[in-house]
C-alpha cells in the first residue's frame, strides 16, 4: 500500500506539471522540463505501481511467500531518493552546468539500486519455485528489461557530465533514447502488464486461465522481438551493419505477440463465469483497447516516416490512456480487495462479513473513469494538433478525474 500511495502522489504531481505548463510535450520529448514529467510518470507512478503489484501478486502467481519483506521498503527508499535527484538534474539541465547535471547519473544509480533490490526479491521468489509458471515467466522477462532500461538511462545521463565522453556514449546519445524507450515501455511495462493481467483478469472475472498456445506465443514473440530490436540497435551503435530486415522482424514479432495477448484477453471476457462485469473489468477493457490502438497507430506511422512527428501524441496515449488507465482500473479492485483481506479475512466463517464490492460505490466512480479516458484521448489529439490551450484544458479535466478516482480509493481503504 505504501508503494501505491507514493505512486499515486507521483501521478498527481506529473499531471500538475502538465497543467501548469512547466512540462510541455509540444516542446519535444527531449526537453528537460518534459523529461521531468516523463520520469515522474514512468518511474514514480508506473514503476512503483507495478513493483507494489508484483510484491502482492507474485506470491499469488507462484503460490509461495515473498522472499523478503524488508527489501521492498529498502528499494522504495532508494528509488524515491534517486528519482528526486534525477528530477533535480533534469530541472537544472538547461543551465548546462556539469555540477548540476551530476545529479542525473547519481539519481539514476540510486534508482538502479532500488530496482535491483526489488527485482532481486521478486526474482528469487520466482526462482525458488522452478519450473516457472507461465505467468511468472512474463514477470521474469520484464525484470531483465527493467535492468536494461536503468543501465541505458544511466549511460545516457553520463553524456551530460563526463568532460571526455567515450565514442560509445556519444553514439548512444542519439539512437540510444529509442532503445531506452523500447526497453522501458515495451519490455518492463508491457510484459509486466501482460503477466499480471493474465492472473488478475481471470481471477476477477472467474475465467479459465490455463495457458494456451497463444499465451506462449505472446511471451516468446513479444520478449524476443523487443530483445532483437535492442540488440540490433546496440550492434549498430558499435559500427555493425545496418540490417533493416532485422528491425522489421523485431517489430513484426512484437506486434504479433501483442495480438496474441489481446486474443487471450478477449477469450477471458468471452468465457468468463461472472457475466455482470464489475467496473474494474470494464475500465480494464477500455484501457487495453487504448493500448492496442496506440500500438497500432505507431505501427502505421512508422513505415510512413511520421512516427517522429507524432511520437509525443502516441506516447501520451500509451502512457496515460493505456498504462495509467489500466493501473487506475486495477487499483479500484486491488485496494478494496487488500483492505477486505486485512480487516475481514480473519473473520470469515465466524459471522457476517461484507463483500469486497461493498467497500466501493461503482455508480459514483464510473463517471470519473469515463471522464478520465475521454480527456486523455482529447489531450493526445491536442498534442498531435499542436494546440497547447486545448491540451492544458484537457489535462486539467484529466487531473480532476484522477483526484476523484483517488478519493474513491481512499474511501474504499478507510
Amino acid at each position: 500500500m505504501l508503494h501505491f500511495g507514493c505512486a499515486i502522489g507521483a501521478l498527481l504531481g506529473a499531471l500538475v506539471l502538465l497543467v501548469t505548463g512547466y512540462s510541455d510535450p509540444l516542446e519535444g520529448l527531449r526537453a528537460p522540463s518534459t523529461l521531468v514529467a516523463v520520469h515522474l510518470t514512468t518511474i514514480g507512478w508506473l514503476s512503483l505501481l507495478m513493483l507494489g503489484a508484483l510484491y502482492q501478486f507474485v506470491p499469488v502467481i507462484t503460490n509461495t511467500k515473498l522472499y523478503s519483506q524488508r527489501l521492498p521498503l529498502a528499494g522504495l527508499c532508494f528509488i524515491g531518493a534517486g528519482l528526486a535527484a534525477m528530477l533535480l538534474g533534469f530541472h537544472d539541465l538547461g543551465g548546462a552546468d556539469v555540477q548540476q547535471a551530476l545529479w542525473l547519473p547519481i539519481g539514476g544509480s540510486l534508482v538502479l539500486i532500488g530496482f535491483v533490490l526489488g527485482g532481486a526479491d521478486i526474482a528469487i521468489t520466482i526462482w525458488n519455485i522452478r519450473p516457472l509458471p507461465l505467468h511468472a515467466a512474463f514477470v521474469a522477462a520484464s525484470l531483465v528489461f527493467l535492468l536494461a532500461t536503468a543501465l541505458l538511462g544511466i549511460a545516457l545521463a553520463l553524456n551530460f557530465v563526463l568532460p571526455q565522453r567515450p565514442d560509445f556514449l556519444l553514439r548512444l546519445s542519439g539512437s540510444g533514447v529509442s532503445l531506452h524507450l523500447a526497453a522501458g515501455l515495451g519490455g518492463w511495462f508491457t510484459l509486466t502488464v501482460m503477466g499480471v493481467s493474465y492472473r488478475l483478469l481471470s481471477m476477477f472475472m472467474l475465467a479459465p486461465d490455463e495457458p494456451r498456445r497463444s499465451t506462449y506465443a505472446a511471451l516468446i514473440l513479444t520478449a524476443g522481438g523487443l530483445a532483437l530490436l535492442i540488440v540490433n540497435g546496440l550492434v549498430q551503435l558499435e559500427g555493425g551493419p545496418v540490417a533493416v530486415w532485422v528491425t522489421r522482424i523485431g517489430v513484426a514479432a512484437t506486434g504479433a505477440g501483442v495480438i496474441c495477448y489481446l486474443a487471450d484477453i478477449v477469450e477471458f471476457y468471452r468465457s468468463r463465469s461472472r457475466k455482470l462485469l464489475e467496473l474494474n473489468s470494464v475500465t480494464a477493457a477500455i484501457a487495453l483497447g487504448v493500448l492496442a490502438l496506440s500500438i497500432l497507430i505507431g505501427l502505421v506511422l512508422t513505415p510512413l516516416g511520421l512516427l517522429g512527428q507524432y511520437a509525443a501524441a502516441v506516447g501520451y496515449l500509451f502512457l496515460f490512456g493505456g498504462l495509467t488507465g489500466l493501473g487506475l482500473s486495477q487499483l479500484y479492485k486491488i485496494v478494496p480487495f487488500m483492505t477486505w483481506l486485512e480487516v475481514f479475512g480473519k473473520k470469515l466463517g465466524k459471522g457476517p462479513v461484507p463483500r469486497v464490492q461493498d467497500l466501493v460505490k461503482e455508480s459514483r466512480a464510473k463517471p470519473w473513469f469515463m471522464l478520465y479516458f475521454a480527456t486523455t484521448a482529447i489531450a493526445s489529439l491536442a498534442i498531435g494538433a499542436e494546440s497547447r490551450t486545448l491540451f492544458q484544458a484537457a489535462v486539467a479535466a484529466q487531473l480532476l478525474a484522477t483526484i476523484a478516482i483517488v478519493v474513491e480509493l481512499w474511501r474504499a481503504r478507510h
